[in-house]
């Protein structure tokens, strides 16, 4: 900060003297202007800002301590020192009454004037120092109360903005980490707050360089709210070219995204500028590479843009069910990989992404709990607690989620099944093998077992790596193939006999297993040197 400085002197040769022949550019001070009497110094004051006065005390018209005591009443924040040849101690007492307390004599030596001209210009800086730090913590304390409150704040609050003559714009800024939970995971909490303060000293000082006034807090540990106000109008092209620079200065960090709310022209509308600019970031499809969106121009992309999630739920259920029962861990990441992919392909944004997983969750649950499997122990991620989008901003944080979703229910379904194979297997051969020559249901065993028909025929596949169906013609062929053998029972009596009450049809699946008709079957069994014992699947 430089101090302006003003000398007023009614002789012209003296004004010259102080401002040419002292170097006040070494303590920081800039001679803005000289005036001859009072008036013009207050003219002066009115059209420029000034820091210090320097004036003498006695001059035609108006002198420096009517001067001194107008300023008092109009621009009681300009310094004053009073310069005399007089060494009378009423001027001195009536210059301390106006609060006046910089008072030298002429002649003046010039390393006093220096020093204390220095001394003023250090406290006039840490006053506008101190002032600057209130006005800024009045702004930021509005900013904070109305995001909060959602759009309100105390009553009687006024906008602690300063507000520039002529034409105003506002705008809201709004940065988060792509990938956030990836990085806060790996990243201690002491590093995490220093990268931060980087984060927001780099785009702070880069809309500095594009507005005159800039507001900046963290809403969210992912979310640098910047309130920018300026006196024209800042081309979306510049203000691009300008964030895109800013994030080469926050090392460490994953890329930076920026949303961008439209221009307005009243802060009454901070609000919905907020709204608008995070809901640019939330909205952003997640196969969108760009990191600096505009609310106008993502406006306009979404009345174009329809999301259309139609993953279809009863393919991937299917698919779904069948490795969380059957298949293993890389499969399960397999379809993981291929679903998020899907979103990929088709668009999505974080949001529908979310509520499409939240659906599928629940479809899944139902779907084991009416097959027998108890989630007493699964977490739930998506249903039974709060995702936070701000936290699980990427696509990779979304199948993350899921991969831990899915992965508690492979185990808890793997685990739960491991203590029923014995005793299912076990129980499911006798019965099979005592009714197989009955009209033999998958639901009349279910209902035997006391559990769901889709839960019995998953069970059964996977303790005996067939179908119902397949399983009980095995058994059926193997005991017509031990009647064929070693009776004299005609075919279509060992048919019936078996289960089977149509003979061609019997003949056709015993062909289809052996390769072979009955009759040939016996015949080739009568050979002496053939043997055609059953094989005995039933009993495996």
């Amino acid at each position: 900060m430089t101090i302006r400085m003003l000398i007023v002197d009614d002789e012209p040769i003296i004004c010259q003297g102080l401002r040419l022949t002292i170097p006040w550019e070494t303590i920081g001070v800039e001679v803005a202007g000289e005036a001859y009497d009072g008036i013009e110094a207050l003219q002066f004051v009115a059209d420029e800002p000034i820091d210090l006065i320097l004036t003498d005390i006695h001059m035609e018209g108006m002198d420096g301590l009517e001067l001194a005591k107008k300023l008092k009443e109009k621009q009681p924040q300009i310094r004053i020192i009073i310069l005399s040849g007089y060494d009378d101690f009423e001027y001195a007492r009536r210059a301390l009454r106006l609060g006046i307390e910089d008072y030298l004599l002429k002649p003046v030596n010039i390393d006093e004037l220096m020093t204390m001209v220095q001394r003023i210009g250090q406290e006039i800086m840490q006053e506008a120092e101190k002032k600057h730090r209130n006005e800024q913590e009045r702004r930021l304390k509005w900013l904070t109360e109305l995001i909060q409150g959602e759009g309100t704040v105390q009553e009687g609050g006024d906008i602690p903005f300063l507000i520039a003559d002529g034409v105003q714009s506002f705008r809201l800024i709004a940065s988060q980490l792509e990938d956030y939970a990836g990085w806060a995971y790996s990243t201690p909490d002491d590093l995490r707050r220093s990268l931060r303060n980087q984060w927001e000293e780099a785009v702070t000082a880069t809309l500095k360089g594009c507005y005159e006034e800039v507001v900046a807090y963290f809403h969210h540990p992912n979310l640098l709210i910047c309130l920018c106000r300026g006196a024209c109008q800042v081309s979306n092209l510049d203000l691009e070219a300008a964030l895109l620079e800013a994030k080469v200065f926050v090392p460490d960090v994953p890329h930076l995204n920026f949303g961008i709310s439209a221009i307005y022209a009243n802060l009454e509308q901070a609000y919905p500028a907020y709204i608008e600019a995070v809901s640019v970031l939330q909205e952003k499809p997640i196969s969108d590479l760009r990191t600096v969106m505009f609310y106008e121009e993502e406006r306009v992309s979404r009345k174009i843009h329809q999301s259309h999630l139609s993953f279809a739920p009863s393919e991937l259920e299917k698919q779904l069910l069948h490795v969380l029962f059957y298949g293993s861990y890389e499969e399960l990441d397999d379809i993981i990989g291929r679903i998020v992919q899907d979103f990929h392909d088709k668009g999505c944004v974080l949001k529908e992404i979310l509520q499409a997983i939240k659906e599928l969750s629940i479809i899944l649950q139902h779907k084991l709990r009416t097959n027998g499997i108890d989630l007493l122990g699964h977490a739930d991620l998506f249903n039974a607690q709060k995702i936070d989008l701000l936290v699980h901003n990427s696509s990779r944080a979304m199948e993350s989620l899921l991969r831990r979703e899915l992965w508690s229910m492979f185990a808890i379904i793997h685990s739960s099944l491991e203590g029923k194979d014995h005793w299912i297997a076990e129980r499911v051969k006798t019965y099979i093998d005592s009714r197989h020559t009955t009209d033999l249901k998958a639901s009349e065993v279910a209902a035997w077992l006391k559990i769901t028909p889709n839960y019995f025929s998953i069970i059964f596949k996977q303790n005996f790596g067939k179908g119902f169906a397949e399983y009980l013609n095995e058994v059926r062929i193997d005991h017509a193939k031990a009647s064929l053998i070693e009776t004299e029972e005609r075919v279509f009596e060992i048919a019936e006999k078996v289960g089977y009450r149509e003979y061609k049809y019997f003949c056709s699946i015993f062909k289809a297993y052996t390769g072979i008709t009955p009759t040939q079957f016996r015949k080739l069994a009568q050979a002496p040197s053939v043997s055609l014992r059953p094989t005995a699947a039933y009993k495996r």
